[in-house]
């Protein structure tokens, strides 16, 4: 991205401190999503270019199911999401879907490098970030079948 297209995404960008995300996909993000990255300047530069190459490649890490309460994966996800783009030019700090019934799904795109995930819903595109812990252990009965087969 050139300069001048990072200085124009920065100045036309207004941050609210908190917003609810109880209607996905009625103010979906309409900017660059690869672009968007940039934003997070927190993010050291590097990774960003890591994060932007694979999201333009679209060499996510998985696709998770995000629940009122949870993000669900094969990884364990903290459950909130954060600077999350709205629009032409929104971010918000901090997200709440705390209007969602339990039985509200979105799905969602995961790209991490670095300890840094970014996730983009499907049904949106709003850019936003997430924490991802450690790898899941696999089910009991996956497990048990992988024994099964070594013995054999």
């Amino acid at each position: 991205m050139s300069l001048v297209a990072a200085f124009a995404l920065a100045a036309s960008t207004v941050t609210l401190p908190n917003c609810s995300w109880d209607r996905p996909g009625v103010n979906p993000f309409m900017g660059d999503l690869v672009a968007a990255v940039d934003r997070y300047k927190d993010i050291p530069a590097a990774t960003r270019a890591k994060l932007k190459a694979r999201m333009t490649a679209r060499q996510y890490d998985e696709i998770v199911d995000i629940h009122r309460d949870s993000i669900v994966g094969r990884y364990d996800y903290g459950s909130e999401i954060r600077d999350m783009h709205f629009g032409a030019g929104s971010v918000c700090q901090t997200v709440t879907r705390g209007k969602w019934t339990e039985q509200t799904l979105e799905r969602g795109l995961v790209y991490c490098e670095d300890g840094q995930c970014i996730l983009v819903p499907t049904v949106c595109r709003n850019v936003s970030r997430i924490s991802r812990g450690k790898l899941k252990p696999p089910p009991q009965a996956a497990r048990r079948r992988r024994r099964t087969k070594k013995n054999r």
